[in-house]
């Protein structure tokens, strides 16, 4: 089962940064939504060009705390505007 978490920004918002930025996000649009034994799909709108690793490492913090780095595959995949942006998100969660 899937469960598509669509993000929402300001449509002016290209750009995201700031750990305290990405928790906010996370408490507001995620933690509510997230379902733990489905997979679950983090949609950034395509507005969003460039998400900094700061916001994405705050953004996942609890996902990562939960879960640990080992099931984040099985549980989280990121849908962003082209698959250069997905894998630069995956990878600042990886460092």
């Amino acid at each position: 089962m899937k469960n598509d978490i669509i993000l929402q920004f300001d449509k002016a918002t290209t750009r995201l940064a700031g750990n305290p930025y990405g928790r906010n996000v996370y408490a507001d649009q995620v933690e509510s939504k997230i379902k733990y034994n489905a997979q679950n799909v983090i949609v950034f709108p395509d507005n969003i060009e460039k998400v900094a690793s700061s916001f994405v490492q705050g953004f996942f913090a609890k996902i990562v705390e939960k879960i640990g780095y080992a099931e984040f595959d099985n549980i989280i995949s990121i849908k962003a505007k082209n698959s250069e942006l997905e894998n630069n998100i995956r990878n600042d969660l990886f460092v």
